[in-house]
């Protein structure tokens, strides 16, 4: 979704819908991320998360976030979880007709209070522990979930990342082609293991962005657009990912993170194994899209705000090697 999302029509649209449907007036303000997502604030103050999403999305995917969020709620997950309100009908998607390629379909649901760990500049080893706890956690409160529309692909889903990995020819520097081949065979390699992996629902997309934090605990989390049935260990290699672009010692909070998941969930002998490679294709995922998507909107920094680090991980991440990595999860015990 370009520019023109941006424009005071859509704006327009999205209210008087919101009016029609939910009863509700106020105020919008697009929020972060690649979707066309805005924040609702209301003329009472409320606040609310208006997602739209385009008629690629089956409906059968958004019934399956709603299924999965009442399932976590019922197993006692306890970080709080975007709730979807029904509209005037009933529904718990309205239909909705913007300026660009006809209709789509969006839902209202509840703001979640706390402040995002993508924004905070300062994160604790104490913090990192508690992501792994959660994201742990989470994996131990969806592992008897099940629900059709989970076996599903998407742009972003870990387990296909092979699927981007002739984008490499869009890229005019050698030294970043080869390292994205590198960070693809590291994928191969990995995808052979996947037969003996657990195997689950996931969120699929636990990044910094999408934990929400307050009192140093994390307390939120958001967005289950990406959930799938994976193995059950790309969420936490996800997780890693993003949080080890972070700060000087990538090792060290991988090692805070994993020692916090352990406390909850197990890590087999396979799954330990997997984790450098998969973060690694995640990584070459994220700049092979950004690169991409430079071509739609070279503008739209939602799409490859972090492309900079993303490129300085994969880097360390081969210079340091998995021996490396493996012993840093070690000494994380």
């Amino acid at each position: 979704m370009g520019p023109v999302m941006q424009t005071p029509l859509v704006h327009k649209i999205v209210l008087e819908c919101l009016a029609a449907n939910y009863g509700i007036e106020g105020r919008l303000e697009r929020l972060p991320g690649e979707n066309l997502n805005f924040l609702v604030t209301t003329t009472n103050d409320r606040r609310y998360v208006f997602k739209i999403v385009d008629q690629d999305m089956p409906p059968a995917v958004v019934e399956m976030e709603f299924a999965a969020i009442e399932h976590a709620m019922a197993t006692g997950f306890k970080p709080r979880l975007p709730q979807i309100y029904e509209n005037k009908y009933g529904k718990i998607e309205t239909g909705i007709k913007l300026p660009i390629n006809g209709l789509y379909r969006a839902r209202l649901i509840t703001f979640l209070s706390g402040k995002d760990m993508a924004s905070m500049s300062d994160i604790s080893i104490d913090l990192l522990k508690n992501v792994g706890e959660t994201v742990a956690s989470f994996n131990l409160a969806m592992q008897d979930f099940e629900h059709p529309a989970a076996h599903r692909d998407h742009r972003w889903n870990l387990a296909s990342a092979g699927r981007h990995e002739d984008k490499i020819r869009l890229f005019s520097d050698p030294e970043k082609r080869e390292l994205l081949a590198w960070a693809y065979q590291g994928w191969r390699t990995a995808e052979r293991r996947f037969a003996d992996l657990p195997r689950q629902f996931i969120h699929g997309d636990a990044h910094d962005e999408n934990l929400l934090v307050e009192g140093g605990r994390v307390t939120g989390l958001i967005d289950f657009g990406d959930c799938c049935n994976n193995p059950t260990i790309c969420d936490l290699a996800i997780c890693m990912t993003y949080l080890m672009r972070r700060g000087p010692d990538p090792l060290s909070i991988a090692a805070a993170v994993a020692n916090g998941y352990r406390q909850i969930r197990a890590l087999s002998a396979d799954e330990l194994a997997v984790l450098y490679p998969l973060i690694g294709a995640r990584l070459a995922v994220s700049v092979c899209v950004a690169n991409e998507r430079k071509a739609i909107d070279p503008s739209n920094p939602n799409w490859f705000g972090g492309e900079e680090l993303t490129w300085k991980l994969l880097e360390r991440l081969r210079a340091l090697g998995p021996g490396s990595f493996d012993a840093a999860l070690r000494y994380g015990l």
